[in-house]
């Protein structure tokens, strides 16, 4: 009955200007027993199930601000409503409603250069991450293409941020600050590990780590004038860095810093305990 809610608004419009339904009808070339059909037309109880499913589907796209593609929505349905539903149905709801997954757009970062002699990795062959946290900085540009920078904490075992501050200079009190903010919620890790950039080589980030008893780890350098060293080295703040750069940066124009900080706290809590994750989706 698709064709019933294209033309019956149509059929109507012409009602409401005093035409005869005779003559809307032979216009249209529509019999009037189909118009008849249409007018008692009632949904079956499929038809209903099905337009509840596309209407769950759509609110729980709005309820995560369109960052999630058809296999998280599936897998929120099946936790969520317990539903025996398919990815690939869902594909099909995702479709009808005419929504899809945010695309990312990218930026190029400003490039720096790492003279520092390399580091020890002491994490590299660890097993059990229970007891390290990583960090990272991460670049974000307002739209007067000046940039802003975001340090992070991140808990590498449970996937979580701890902490993270944002700041218009990338400096080593910045890249400390989030260090002291994790450690005053009582994280104490054995191991702190990070890219060797100056902010993480520099004194005052080197001996807050040695104050609190913490082994420093560094990521292996790239190449010295390269955007970036060995991510895998660091791999899961990486990837939420990244995440958080497809999901919500690169999908908006952030005038301030005030902006960024509005959006960035919002994301992080819905990481933190709203996100689904696909690692353990069948």
């Amino acid at each position: 009955m698709r064709g019933r809610s294209v033309v019956l608004p149509i059929i109507d419009k012409n009602l409401a200007q005093g035409h005869r339904i005779t003559r809307v009808l032979s216009a249209l070339k529509i019999p009037m027993s189909t118009y008849s059909d249409w007018l008692h037309w009632e949904p079956s109880t499929q038809e209903i199930q099905h337009n509840n499913l596309r209407s769950a589907v759509e609110s729980i796209y709005t309820a995560n601000k369109g960052i999630y593609g058809y296999r998280r929505i599936a897998k929120t349905m099946r936790d969520l409503f317990k539903l025996a539903i398919s990815d690939r149905f869902v594909w099909q709801l995702v479709s009808e409603a005419g929504i899809k997954s945010r695309m990312q757009r990218r930026y190029n970062k400003p490039t720096t250069v790492n003279d520092k002699d390399q580091m020890p990795n002491l994490i590299g062959n660890l097993d059990d991450l229970s007891g390290v946290l990583t960090t990272d900085i991460t670049y974000i540009q307002l739209t007067d293409k000046t940039w802003v920078y975001m340090a992070s904490a991140y808990d590498p075992e449970n996937r979580k941020v701890l902490s993270y501050q944002i700041a218009d200079t990338m400096t080593a009190q910045l890249a400390t600050s989030v260090i002291i903010k994790a450690l005053r919620r009582g994280e104490r890790p054995l191991y702190m590990h990070s890219d060797m950039g100056s902010q993480y080589t520099s004194e005052l980030f080197e001996n807050t780590l040695e104050a609190f008893g913490i082994r420093h780890s560094y990521s292996r350098k790239g190449h010295p004038y390269s955007r970036k060293g060995h991510p895998y080295d660091n791999a899961r703040i990486e990837s939420f860095h990244s995440l958080l750069k497809r999901e919500l940066i690169y999908q908006r124009e952030f005038e301030s810093i005030n902006d960024v900080q509005a959006a960035v706290g919002w994301y992080t809590n819905w990481y933190n305990n709203t996100r689904i994750s696909l690692r353990d989706a069948a």
